[in-house]
């Protein structure tokens, strides 16, 4: 894609899009993998370990309450309230 099909998309990051699409094309699924999984764990050290976030959102979370929502809880959709719609494996 071209910034001219995108002009919402700052120059910058329009720069960046394209480089990245370049050194990522051909890649396969273990290499894009191992890539992003890199990037995911640098994410967290920088987040986690190298600053301090002043926006509430985005400090480190307690590490049980992640654990909870990383086991399946956090992305389970519930339509409605307790008894107003049955979907299984709400009773809990």
């Amino acid at each position: 894609m071209t910034s001219a099909s995108r002009p919402w998309l700052p120059e910058a990051a329009q720069a960046f899009w394209e480089k990245e699409t370049r050194t990522l094309a051909g890649r396969s699924s273990e290499e894009l993998e191992r890539r992003l999984l890199r990037l995911v764990e640098g994410n967290r050290e920088l987040h986690d370990q190298q600053c301090v976030n002043l926006d509430p959102a985005t400090n480190t979370m307690n590490p049980r309450a992640e654990a909870l929502l990383a086991s399946g809880l956090g992305s389970r959709p519930s339509l409605g309230y307790p008894g107003d719609k049955y979907e299984t494996g709400l009773e809990a």
